[in-house]
């Protein structure tokens, strides 16, 4: 029973994070599609037919590459060379770079990753002192963040953040191994999650400094063997690109040629830093409300005694934060929320929301600020999603809610497909989301006791 509750949670959560697959002209998914398509149908990592309009680009010796890391497009590759294969996409005006290519992307980087990252977040509740309903206090908080308007688009950051994340659990276990591999993958993702394993590799062979020889040496060896895989596949990708495997495409760009200084890469800034944290603009506790009660049960609540500054997930995340406080483009170009700090997110909430459930005061707080969060994702998801301009200071109130009230719903709904309009659709996904959160508290042991 156990197991087919545990598919039954996963297949309701699956139908909400893929209702919506994108797959609008964004630099930064075209990018990633503009390789898979290359790939299958040009056997080449060129995408010179398809760069054409794309903005996140590399160009060397006189042709274009995707300027992303690879692992999110080198997923997707054999499940779309399987539907060109068997005639389910056929090639349109940009040949393979098609609509359902983006949309596939979205649900394995986007939709799938979520689901995952949520049912994790319920295991790590069901294992500490269970909340009245763990099951809601795992999905609510994602399901009412910046996260869930990115859950069908074919980026990298929630994949990325789902395998820090697993990075972070092997870490725990002392299975460095497989710390490893996950950190690794999780590089290949986004270059500058580089900073997880970086900090934890450090604090791990910092606490065993005391031991014998042994255990910090097998912890070392552990890493770089659980790890070697994807730099081995990193150094191969750089090199099948530009015949230099340690430069990577943002050192050719072709658009954003700030990135080759240094990666864009600078001191943050006190603007930066508000914006990045409580203002309406990109602000995480604005687009991720939750998330401040769980950094008031993070302080109230010390984990086992350990001191801040020896805590590897609060340490990771306020350094992953100055990093991307310091980057030129820190606002994330068109976007919905913080996006680059999608995986700060993810680590925050994974391991804040069970301090936060055992708190007596934190049941109310804790559904108040989901509620406001849903709503904010909810009216963003089903209206612009992350187009979000640049110069918007004021995305939800200047943009979602002129947009909501206008009836401007979005069409890539899956059920438009079918024939319903915009406006049907987003009824439809509004009365799926509560009948969901219902269906959920009953599957769930503990919330059908509250």
């Amino acid at each position: 029973m156990s197991h087919l509750r545990t598919i039954a949670i996963g297949a309701i959560l699956l139908v909400l994070t893929s209702w919506h697959l994108e797959h609008g002209p964004n630099d930064n998914t075209m990018s990633r599609a503009a390789m898979v398509a290359a790939v299958i149908e040009q056997h080449s990592l060129c995408i010179d037919a398809y760069q054409e309009g794309i903005g996140d680009k590399a160009f060397m010796d006189g042709h274009y590459y995707s300027d992303k890391a690879p692992l999110p497009a080198l997923l997707v590759i054999p499940f779309y060379q399987m539907m060109v294969w068997t005639g389910v996409v056929h090639a349109g005006e940009r040949g393979l770079l098609t609509d359902g290519l983006l949309m596939l992307g979205g649900f394995i980087c986007g939709s799938m990753p979520l689901v995952l990252i949520m049912l994790l977040s319920w295991n790590a509740l069901r294992r500490s002192t269970p909340p009245a309903a763990p099951i809601l206090f795992a999905v609510l908080p994602f399901l009412g963040s910046f996260l869930f308007v990115y859950s069908g688009s074919f980026n990298a950051h929630i994949l990325g953040a789902l395998f820090v994340i697993l990075g972070s659990i092997s870490m725990e276990r002392e299975h460095y191994a497989w710390m490893g591999l996950a950190c690794g993958a999780a590089v290949l993702c986004e270059y500058t999650l580089i900073v997880f394993p970086l900090v934890w590799g450090a604090m791990v062979l910092a606490r065993l400094r005391d031991e014998p020889p042994g255990p910090p040496l097998r912890a070392l060896i552990g890493i770089m063997k659980g790890a070697s895989p994807m730099v081995l596949l990193l150094l191969f990708f750089n090199y099948a690109q530009s015949g230099n495997p340690l430069s990577l495409g943002y050192d050719h760009e072709a658009h954003y040629t700030f990135m080759s200084n240094g990666y864009g890469l600078g001191l943050p800034t006190w603007t930066s830093l508000w914006g990045l944290t409580f203002s309406s603009y990109r602000g995480l506790f604005i687009y991720m409300p939750v998330l401040v009660a769980v950094a008031a049960a993070w302080a109230l609540s010390p984990r086992k005694g350990i001191a801040p500054w020896n805590d590897a997930v609060l340490i990771a995340c306020i350094l992953s934060l100055l990093i991307v406080a310091g980057y030129r483009m820190w606002w994330g170009g068109w976007a919905y929320g913080p996006r680059h700090l999608t995986t700060v997110a993810v680590l925050l909430a994974y391991r804040g929301l069970p301090l936060l459930a055992t708190q007596r005061w934190g049941r109310w707080p804790f559904f108040v600020l989901a509620g406001i969060g849903i709503l904010e994702a909810l009216a963003a998801k089903s209206t612009l999603g992350y187009s979000m301009p640049t110069g918007v200071l004021h995305p939800l109130s200047e943009l979602v809610l002129p947009e909501l009230r206008a009836g401007h719903f979005t069409i890539m709904q899956w059920p438009c497909a079918l024939g319903l309009t915009p406006a049907q659709a987003t009824t439809a996904f509004v009365i799926v989301l509560i009948l969901a959160i219902f269906a959920l508290g009953r599957l769930d042991p503990g919330g059908s006791r509250h």
